[in-house]
């Protein structure tokens, strides 16, 4: 696909706010595996099995690999586990971008050097600054992820290319004092961008999951609530400070600098409503917003080939058995979800979220689009 012709139609789409849509999804996140064997806190599946993808649900997108720019890889697991070489392979014959979050435990020097044959993007989970706190979290070793890591940032260096780093730091209580040492732990391994995210609640989670051989019980209401953010939001300029010293980008993130109207409790029972009712019960009042989502993709499809909306939404918007992706890409419900954002309106499947930009996307994607932004106006 010609880029700037093919993700400039995504954008005048959007900015027109169209409901039927000529062109399909240019980002997909694909959940090449369900489960992992890690034992982070925060994670309701910690500790299970990995399971790859069925093959069945990668021949539904497969025809539409050619035009993506991002191919996402992470689910309700840990990615390096999959079928990696499969997914380096689709991406390097598509020419687009091989986007995944990982924990980054499982990547050895062999799969770091297939990955830095491609154009990669990587939010690495690492909700940590000191060692003690990263067992407590992770319950790993905090030397032993650095040096894998490192060994990856390397090759990159050495390939060239264009490459997409961040580590990724969930605030709650039991890390907000080492936020700092966050950012020079960042610098160390040679990242230079960060992103600071909100806690999600689960099951788990919610009711309190205890690690006996940590002496530790995770608990979301303690780990996240108003009084742990708006402590973050009142260092936020030391963190600013910081980052910049140290030549690191503080990027977008789902924990905002400034006060905003998310809620823990509102938010753990639209956890708890969703899979039944299909959409979200708080906030109550629409709120004004925007979001590319609609327009350009972000699509995540599970391991039953259900599609949802994005990566922060439980909502199903359709389902690879019954109908095809084009089908659920112009279908009613994501007419809806449109005629809701084109109206200025955030859908209220999309509960607290705040809509994505183009920022929200990997650095290293829609280049040729974010180069002529200026010319054709945003």
């Amino acid at each position: 696909m010609n880029e700037i012709k093919g993700f400039t139609e995504h954008w005048s789409g959007y900015k027109n706010g169209l409901l039927r849509l000529e062109h399909g999804p240019a980002a997909l996140y694909i959940e090449s595996v369900h489960g992992c064997p890690g034992s982070c806190a925060m994670c309701h599946y910690s500790g299970t099995r990995a399971k790859n993808i069925n093959h069945d649900i990668l021949a539904h997108l497969e025809p539409y690999f050619n035009d993506l720019e991002v191919m996402g890889i992470h689910g309700q697991g840990e990615p390096l586990l999959g079928q990696l070489q499969y997914f380096i392979n689709q991406a390097n014959s598509n020419r687009c971008v091989l986007h995944m979050n990982s924990a980054g435990f499982h990547l050895t020097p062999q799969v770091a050097d297939s990955l830095a044959q491609t154009r990669l993007s990587i939010r690495f989970s690492i909700h940590a600054g000191r060692k003690e706190t990263y067992r407590r979290i992770m319950g790993q070793d905090l030397d032993k992820t650095k040096r894998k890591i490192a060994y990856l940032v390397d090759r990159l260096k050495k390939t060239g290319g264009s490459h997409d780093l961040w580590f990724s730091y969930i605030v709650m209580k039991e890390n907000l004092e080492e936020i700092k040492d966050f950012l020079h732990l960042a610098h160390s391994c040679g990242i230079r961008s960060v992103r600071f995210m909100r806690l999600f609640p689960n099951w788990q989670t919610i009711k309190g999951k205890n690690y006996k051989n940590r002496d530790f019980t995770f608990n979301y209401f303690e780990q996240s609530n108003r009084r742990v953010i708006e402590k973050f939001q009142s260092n936020a300029d030391d963190y600013h400070e910081l980052a910049a010293r140290l030549g690191i980008k503080i990027e977008y993130g789902s924990v905002y600098f400034q006060p905003s109207m998310i809620d823990s409790m509102k938010e753990a029972l639209n956890s708890l409503i969703v899979p039944t009712i299909h959409t979200g019960l708080f906030p109550l009042l629409k709120n004004r917003g925007t979001c590319l989502i609609p327009w350009f993709g972000g699509l995540v499809i599970n391991q039953k080939g259900q599609v949802r909306l994005c990566c922060s939404s439980s909502t199903v918007v359709g389902k690879l058995k019954e109908t095809s992706l084009a089908e659920i890409w112009n279908s009613n419900r994501m007419m809806r979800i449109r005629q809701d954002f084109a109206n200025g309106y955030i859908p209220k499947v999309c509960g607290f979220c705040q809509g994505v930009g183009l920022d929200n996307f990997p650095n290293n994607s829609f280049t040729g689009l974010r180069q002529a932004l200026p010319k054709i106006g945003d």
